[in-house]
């Protein structure tokens, strides 16, 4: 069967004249051999219609104004009608119509919620979360938003009001950035938007340089080595658990996650699909953190599904582990992912290769790595002394 073709333009009623000479506009829809017409809402005089281009002549400001609006309206249509092909949809002459009732048309909005329905399988529900919450305040900052209003000015409008008005920081802020980002992706790869009409085309996401606070292997070391009676037994798992991340590297979701099916003790590894992102990673299991594993050993049955160590929420053992940072006399503000910042950190202080610390991790950017590389000042200073050291023996 040939593709039916399809068109639109706008033509005058001469049989609708009211009585001041204002002649209405209608579309004029065809799909294959028929066609309709549908009301614009909007009027013109016969001396101010441009039969050759069938629109306004552009004589006046309101003219001009007027042939905008319906060119506005025929390229919107233009594009939802290449969306119902790129949908598949059958091509008639019904499904061209229904462009002009709003009932049928698909928003900004309900796009951006139907997107987050079929990520439902693939994206983790923290990650959903923020979609929905980009989504509460992008409608919060526009109620009526359409595709059309997407725009670079759009962005950088929406910016400021997460600035100003939510008073979000730049970490905030980038998280809403690049789901928004994401879902106009989406859309342009389904024919709701070209990419032409990207507007983080121009607008770069700003991400938040924070310091990644981290424990030094000294102060890991003090942690361990901190007696604390049985009877504080609370504290203890607390304790095991943040000693596991920072022996892992693993976020608090995949510590509490951590499984007997995940651990090899032949090959004295992990091997655990992570909740972020669903990489497949597998760490060498350090004898420290093996010791945590076979303490709990006895506690469980070895089934693969039966979870290695103690549950509790994460905002449980963060409010723990200021107890402990107290208990042992370091002064940081330490929170359970801190651990994570850790393991990397100390790491490279021992001159691991930057590329294995990326796969130990499973950051997907060597740029997400070497942040943790930015934090050691110290390894800076150490190297420039290096090579005074090295000029002064050639002198």
């Amino acid at each position: 069967m040939s593709r039916l073709t399809y068109s639109i333009k706008t033509v005058l009623r001469g049989d609708k004249v009211k009585a001041n000479g204002d002649i209405p506009i209608y579309y004029s829809v065809r799909v294959g051999p028929v066609c309709n017409r549908l009301p614009t809402g909007k009027y013109t005089l016969a001396s101010d219609w441009n039969d050759k281009e069938c629109c306004p002549k552009k004589t006046t400001k309101y003219n001009q104004l007027l042939s905008s609006y319906l060119s506005g309206k025929k390229s919107e249509w233009e594009t939802y009608m290449l969306q119902q092909e790129t949908l598949g949809k059958p091509i008639t002459l019904t499904v061209a119509c229904n462009f002009f009732n709003e009932n049928t048309k698909t928003t900004f909005y309900d796009f951006f919620q139907q997107q987050i329905d079929l990520w439902q399988v693939d994206k983790v529900e923290n990650t959903l979360k923020s979609y929905r919450s980009t989504l509460n305040v992008l409608k919060a900052f526009a109620p009526k938003a359409t595709f059309g209003d997407i725009t670079y000015e759009f962005i950088q409008k929406f910016d400021v009001y997460m600035s100003k008005v939510r008073g979000n920081a730049q970490g905030g802020k980038f998280t809403k950035h690049k789901c928004t980002k994401t879902v106009i992706i989406e859309a342009i790869k389904k024919g709701f938007l070209s990419i032409d009409q990207n507007p983080y085309r121009f607008f770069k996401i700003k991400a938040s340089i924070g310091k990644r606070e981290f424990l030094t292997i000294d102060e890991v070391t003090k942690i361990m080595s901190l007696e604390i009676p049985e009877k504080n037994g609370f504290l203890n798992k607390v304790r095991d658990l943040f000693l596991m991340g920072c022996f892992s590297g693993l976020r608090y979701s995949d510590v509490a996650n951590l499984s007997w099916g995940n651990i090899d003790t032949k090959k004295k590894a992990i091997t655990v699909k992570v909740t972020k992102n669903q990489k497949q990673l597998t760490i060498p299991l350090l004898p420290q953190a093996q010791a945590i594993i076979e303490k709990y050993s006895k506690l469980s049955i070895k089934s693969p599904l039966v979870k290695v160590l103690p549950q509790m929420t994460n905002q449980v053992i963060n409010r723990e582990l200021k107890v402990l940072m107290e208990t042992v006399g370091i002064n940081k503000n330490i929170s359970f992912h801190c651990s994570r910042h850790t393991f990397a950190s100390n790491l490279i202080e021992t001159k691991a290769n930057i590329l294995f610390v990326r796969d130990l991790l499973g950051h997907a950017n060597l740029k997400d790595t070497q942040i943790y590389a930015k934090t050691l000042q110290a390894d800076l200073n150490t190297t420039m002394d290096n090579l005074s050291s090295m000029y002064g023996k050639a002198v």
